[in-house]
Order: structure tokens, then sequence, then C-alpha cells
């Protein structure tokens, strides 16, 4: 069964202008179809203005299609009824820390989320301790959120999202307001929930490297899905993706130019071991 699966979901927004006038419609999102299992890793690649944050938006319920169906955990969100069910599922963490922090103690930060869920006090420890440790800001408990750095208050927001349970967490640019140390923090992080914990990550993204070790990752362009596949079939396709306005891994960049030049390198390497055994392999030759 999918954790995520969304069947040509479209969104809308009406933009207004002066009083009298028709609102012009924009279309956000267009006719996207996506199928998670439980446990991926999953990337959504797009430059700004994609469409990429409206359809994470959607994930969660915070947003309902136009057109088309989202189910989580197999329930319709359209079904109001059981929009907390749906929340309590699929979590959701934003591209700014601050706006998700909201207690003066990590601690009672992270518990925030069970408390209003009415989990049993001594539960909710429980559930504080857990979460703090996998994201491994157990030491800063009685820390004020507000002295920490921007990749620890995002582990603050990721813990506080998995003291709720939920089986999917989706990131919605996570790393975009952090330096390279905090992004570091925040992906080790996620990767360590994802394959410790089964955890299910759909990650929003524009920076490359963030999705080298993903499952399977969608490209949106415009509101649609323009390429799918995963890392390597993705980033062999160097010039197409350079047309969407993405970069790729730089390290990728370096084996495409290499190969432009003659070098007998195979297309999609994603990482720097790959590179220098390739280019062994062509001195050896």
């Amino acid at each position: 069964m999918s954790i995520i699966k969304t069947d040509k979901v479209s969104f809308d927004y009406l933009i207004y202008g002066d009083e009298g006038q028709e609102p012009e419609v924009n279309h956000a999102v267009i006719n996207v179809s996506i199928d998670v299992r439980p446990g991926k890793f999953i990337a959504i690649l797009g430059h700004n203005g994609s469409g990429k944050s409206t359809f994470a938006k959607h994930l969660n319920a915070l947003l309902l299609p136009t057109e088309g169906t989202v189910w989580v955990n197999g329930i319709d969100t359209k079904d109001e009824s059981r929009t907390l069910e749906i929340r309590q599922s699929a979590g959701m963490v934003f591209q700014n820390p601050d706006n998700q922090i909201v207690a003066s103690v990590v601690e009672e930060d992270v518990g925030f989320g069970p408390e209003n869920m009415g989990v049993p006090t001594e539960k909710i420890w429980k559930r504080v301790d857990e979460a703090l440790q996998k994201t491994g800001m157990t030491a800063y408990r009685q820390h004020s959120p507000n002295r920490l750095s921007g990749g620890q208050k995002q582990r603050v927001a990721i813990a506080g999202v998995m003291a709720m349970r939920p089986k999917c967490i989706v990131m919605d640019e996570p790393t975009a307001m952090l330096d390279p140390n905090g992004r570091k923090e925040v992906l080790e992080a996620v990767r360590e929930l994802n394959k410790a914990e089964g955890v299910t990550v759909i990650l929003i993204t524009h920076y490359m490297e963030e999705v080298i070790g993903a499952d399977h990752i969608f490209v949106m362009n415009d509101g649609e899905v323009v390429m799918e596949g995963n890392p390597r079939m993705i980033f062999s396709q160097v010039e197409k993706l350079q047309e969407l306005r993405l970069d790729v891994p730089h390290v990728t960049q370096l084996a495409y130019a290499l190969k432009k030049e003659g070098l007998d390198i195979p297309d999609g390497i994603l990482t720097t071991d790959e590179l220098a055994d390739a280019l062994m392999r062509i001195r050896k030759e």
C-alpha cells in the first residue's frame, strides 16, 4: 500500500487585480501523479516557481487540489473529518524552523505536538526522549531554541514532527536558509531517520547534492512533472537539467565536462569515488 499517492492533481491560484476585473488563474500544479511506498526516500526537484512547494502542501492537506485526488495512508485529503489523522501520518517540516518552534525550551517544543494530540504525559516524555535522541539533540534539551544554530533549530523542528510518530515526513526546502554545516547536520539526521527508523521522507529541494542518495526523483517545471527516475538516470541528463535551470552535483558536472573532452567516462557519475575509479580505469587502459 502507498503511504502517499496522488492522481492527476492540479491546483489553481486566483490572482485578483482591479475591482470589477475577472481574476487571473495561475496554474501552479498541473496533472501531477506520484506513488510513494513506505520507507522510501523521495526527492522533488525544481527551480523557484516550479510548483514543487505548492505540491508539497497537498501532501498533508494544507492545500486541497482543484482537480484530482491525494491519498495519505489511504485517506482522501478532501475528507475534512480526517484531517488530523492525515497530518499525524504525514508531518511537515518547513523552510524556516523559527516558524515551527513555539516553546522557550527545546524539550517543551518537541512535546508540543503530542500534547495537542492528547497523548498521556508519561508517553509524551518518552516520545520527546526518543525524538531528541534520533535527531542528535538530547544534549540541548534544556536549551532555549533561540540560542541554537540554524541547523540545530531545524533538527528540533524535525524532532517535534517525529514526536508525533508520523509514517512520513514531508520536508519543504528544509535547508534553504542554512549554511553548509547546517545543511549537513539536517541531512544526516533525515537520512538516519529514513534508514534506521524506516520513516518515509519526501524532500523538496533545489540543492542537487542533497538527493544523490534518494530512491526516486521527480523533477518539476511550470507545475508539471517533466522527469522522473533514480538519481543516476536523472543526473545522466545534464543538458536537459540545465535547460530546466537546474544544476547538477559538482562531480557530475566535472565528469560531464571530461567526457565532452573525449574521455571514456560513463554518464551519471554521482560521487568523487566513482569519478576516481573511472579515471583510474582510463589510465590503466
